[in-house]
């Protein structure tokens, strides 16, 4: 499965993402870092029973890690988001917080960053250190990746990685809270992932129940068919949810008169009022945060 997982990344980084066949719904982009203000959605969430979270940049979990959840299950369609997930709690754990920022580039300038991110000329004994602590299939992907990326032209690595990104973001990327974080790491029951799409979810659970569910921005991109389907399956997890637990379920800008900061719309206002019941907004640095409630 590593090879082919490996074999799906070369597709993507050669021919680009608007032309991949035929996995383009299982084989994305990267988000090397997150481009939400985390810290702030979590503080309108519990992660003290789990959390249960889209995987994307890693930085969701890690935010419910810092945030006190005794274990973080993670879920994607896009089937490489696992392997860069566990490279990077990896590296939280046996690099210092000098060493991870060199490694990730978090004080690179973005306009330097976005081909390829820390992908791009590594710094190779941090890279090699971090790969000798993965498990085997994940050593063996970054070592085919690492290969690869030496000789990858420009354009292919910025297929590869997503450039709407932000390490500022994330909010673990203090020292204070990287040293707790690193901490938190090594005192975690249990991290898993599914590979599966948002409306498959709902059978990988069984009855497992959480105090938070994080589904980021995907409801940007959802017709109105979509939103509805979505709602029947947020409600559809009630009996995953805790009984004061919520599920973060947008993330957008706010419209202004004569502009709309950077990213997508959250969840149209209309169809939020509609569902009042259950669906309610915060606003937090020029952005609207969508959360369900049982």
């Amino acid at each position: 499965m590593v090879d082919e997982d490996f074999l799906q990344l070369q597709g993507l980084a050669i021919v680009g993402k608007e032309l991949f066949a035929p996995c383009f719904d299982t084989y994305d982009s990267i988000y090397p870092f997150t481009n939400e203000h985390l810290s702030d959605i979590f503080n309108c969430l519990d992660s003290s029973k789990g959390v249960l979270t889209v995987t994307a940049s890693g930085d969701q979990a890690l935010m419910a890690i810092l945030n006190g959840a005794p274990y973080v299950k993670m879920f994607d369609i896009n089937h490489l988001a696992k392997y860069f997930a566990i490279f990077k709690f990896v590296a939280i754990d046996c690099l210092s917080y000098e060493e991870f920022e060199k490694l990730y580039k978090v004080n690179v300038s973005f306009s330097n960053s976005i081909a390829g991110g820390f992908l791009t000329d590594p710094d190779v004994k941090l890279y090699n250190r971090v790969c000798s602590n993965l498990n085997y299939p994940c050593a063996r992907f970054f070592e085919m990746l690492y290969e690869f990326m030496k000789n990858a032209s420009a354009g292919e690595k910025f297929n590869l990685v997503n450039i709407k990104y932000n390490p500022k973001l994330s909010g673990y990327l203090t020292r204070k809270n990287y040293e707790e974080l690193k901490q938190k790491l090594k005192q975690i029951q249990s991290i898993d992932f599914i590979d599966c799409s948002l409306f498959d979810l709902k059978k990988y659970l069984g009855n497992e129940c959480y105090s938070a569910i994080l589904f980021s921005n995907i409801s940007s991109y959802f017709s109105a068919q979509e939103l509805n389907d979505f709602l029947k399956l947020l409600k559809s997890l009630n009996d995953n949810l805790t009984g004061d637990g919520l599920a973060q379920v947008g993330y957008g800008a706010i419209k202004y008169k004569n502009r709309i900061d950077i990213g997508k719309n959250g969840i149209i206002p209309k169809f939020v009022d509609q569902h009042k019941d259950c669906l309610f907004e915060t606003k937090s640095h020029a952005m609207r945060m969508t959360f369900y409630k049982k």
